[in-house]
């Protein structure tokens, strides 16, 4: 390993000395690299993880969520108020919150968002959040089937949207009883509706800017967007930051919103962002100094990169507990590491679950019986994995275990279920009481017929060398414990969601990360018709006590009838198979780079990063003091 680290270096400061001769602008006083370029800068139709951290600096909504304590905070609103019973919201917009180019941020833009973000057209991923709008699910539904039955026509496209814009403020309960004054009315109580309102997909928009580049297309009748309007320079933005430069697949570069309404907290003029596609090139530019952050290290060697941190700690704070680990005040005040160890990279476990899928349908794309409809078959599998050993030998992050959906400990006052632990023999017995028993002695199981098991479809992306690791350690598994033969199948993405989505698998790979800090962003997979329930499960005791959560204004009790919910999901009826906590592995410096969040959502403020290079007003020289 100290010769890895060694070659490192050294390649490292041949990249410097590369990417110093090809660009020499000035540099940005954060630089952050990510494996991905932004797929898109539209906050309606943000999903990828690199496109909502950028929305962060570019957009500010009515609400935020606090970075350390993931709890609704005030932005663009300065001020808001709930009904007795939930239903009725009004925000009062800060009469100091202006866009990029001066203009006022009013109510009507709020309005104008959520609105977009309601429109079919848009096919907006998210627009699913605001459904518990008064009216939005009608309207959403309304303007679909008006898009589908399309006569095109002199004149039709634009008489369908004046007739959509007058159904919106007839049915939808977004009003605006002036411009600093937003009104929502919900059809339901939402226990987590400010969390909702804090998403990228609620952001305002600059509308002046927005309808030069829109249009309605007389064929279809549905409103096109030229994307012209995202480009620097023209996008007009209500954050912290402003979009100075983008360049596809390279880098883009944010500087300070002059008339963002709290300049006073940021800490950095410049930020940019570099897109590095080869995991290895994006360890050396770090290594070289050239990055400050790098947001997600998916190089092979990252284990080594890890334990050469723990041989740091347990040689200058064995006893350092797990949040000071993870305290870049306390780490920076550590003796630096030596020749073998690091302290700059970090793997930190995030609100989301890695599992996978079992097809819960009654019958497999072929029309052969699914013996996973029978949920002892799916126990089964869940029993016979041990989930330590997955973490420790196959993926060696030691990534926290789970055997829920819902990470354990993230969602304050919630107690979810403990769910199935490892158990071969209890696993050999629910698969005989379904009825698979090795009837003949060869090691496989037969039905009551003699007939085998169906070979498992278990269904990976290859995307990553970690899901096709998970496959191959689960077919060696089920293959020895339960006497079933498996046959992992990689696909490439586009065409492993499509496979997902049809319900062409038996066992597929899995994983969520929680939009919003509540058990309900992952039981919400498993709610009859959600369109994330890929397994085909339904559950009428899931789906009356999610129902019933969904009434239920006290939040202990409301938590409890989610817990139950998940201890029907995860220790009766397995339509998936938990395996562990995502982990993101990253690198910085904590003794030159400061300002992550560190709460269990890990919801960034750019503004808030900082480097002993920073100008900004939220930015101090005596932090970096010895």
């Amino acid at each position: 390993m100290r010769l890895a680290l060694a070659v490192l270096i050294l390649l490292g400061g041949m990249l410097a000395a590369v990417i110093a001769a090809e660009d020499r602008r000035p540099r940005a006083e954060v630089v952050l690299a990510q494996s991905a370029d932004c797929y898109t800068l539209d906050p309606q139709r943000m999903t990828y993880q690199q496109d909502l951290r950028i929305a962060a600096g570019l957009y500010e909504g009515l609400v935020a969520s606090d970075p350390d304590t993931d709890e609704p905070v005030p932005a663009a609103a300065r001020s808001w108020t709930s009904s007795p019973d939930g239903l009725e919201w009004r925000f009062e917009i800060d009469p100091d919150a202006r866009w990029s180019n001066g203009d006022p941020v009013t109510s009507g833009d709020f309005r104008a968002g959520l609105r977009r973000a309601l429109l079919p057209d848009l096919a907006a991923d998210y627009s699913g959040l605001l459904m518990p709008i008064a009216g939005a699910e009608e309207f959403f539904r309304w303007r679909a089937e008006r898009l589908a039955s399309f006569v095109p026509g002199e004149g039709a496209a634009e008489a369908l949207w004046e007739e959509t814009l007058d159904r919106f403020d007839q049915t939808v309960g977004i009003e605006c009883p002036d411009d600093r004054t937003l009104a929502i009315r919900l059809a339901r109580p939402v226990p987590t509706f400010l969390s909702l309102l804090a998403f990228p997909v609620a952001s305002p928009v600059h509308r002046p800017t927005l309808e030069q580049f829109a249009s309605l297309d007389p064929e279809t009748g549905r409103r096109r967007e030229d994307p012209g309007w995202l480009r620097p320079g023209t996008l007009v933005s209500n954050g912290p930051y402003v979009l100075a430069r983008r360049r596809f697949k390279r880098d883009l570069r944010l500087e300070p919103n002059p008339f963002f309404r709290d300049a006073g907290r940021v800490a950095s003029r410049s930020i940019e962002v570099v897109v590095i596609e080869d995991p290895s090139t994006s360890v050396l530019a770090f290594v070289a100094g050239e990055v400050d952050w790098l947001t997600d290290v998916s190089a092979s060697y990252r284990a080594d990169l890890l334990e050469s941190r723990r041989r740091w700690i347990e040689r200058h704070a064995p006893a350092l507990d797990p949040a000071s680990a993870e305290d870049d005040a306390v780490l920076a005040a550590l003796p630096a590491p030596g020749p073998d160890e690091r302290r700059d990279v970090h793997a930190v476990p995030r609100f989301g679950t890695d599992f996978f899928h079992f097809n819960c349908n009654a019958a497999l794309p072929d029309g052969r019986p699914n013996p996973f409809a029978d949920a002892a078959v799916r126990r089964a599998f869940s029993l016979a994995v041990d989930r330590d050993l997955l973490t420790s030998r196959v993926t060696r992050l030691d990534e926290p275990i789970a055997r829920t959906l819902v990470p354990p400990g993230a969602v304050p006052g919630y107690a979810g279920p403990q769910g199935l632990l490892h158990d071969p023999d209890h696993a050999r017995r629910e698969l005989a009481s379904a009825g698979w028993i090795d009837r003949d002695g060869d090691g496989r199981v037969e039905d009551a017929d003699g007939g085998p098991f169906p070979t498992i479809d278990l269904l990976y992306s290859t995307n990553s060398p970690r899901y096709r690791d998970l496959s191959l350690a689960l077919e060696r598994t089920w293959e020895q414990e339960l006497g079933v033969d498996v046959e992992p199948r990689g696909q490439e993405q586009r065409f492993y969601k499509d496979d997902l989505r049809r319900g062409r698998f038996m066992i597929g790979r899995g994983g969520w990360y929680g939009d919003f800090l509540d058990p309900l962003t992952f039981l919400d997979l498993c709610r009859t018709g959600d369109g994330n329930n890929v397994r085909g499960y339904s559950s009428p005791r899931v789906d009356d006590l999610l129902a019933r959560a969904d009434r239920e204004r006290d939040r202990a009790a409301r938590l409890r009838l989610l817990a139950e919910a998940e201890r029907i999901i995860v220790e009766e009826d397995l339509p998936v198979l938990p395996i562990c906590r995502f982990v993101t592995v990253g690198m910085h410096d904590p003794a030159s780079f400061r300002g992550l969040a560190r709460g269990a959502m890990r919801d960034q403020w750019l503004d808030r990063l900082r480097t002993p290079r920073s100008t900004g007003p939220a930015a101090s020289a005596a932090e970096w003091s010895p």
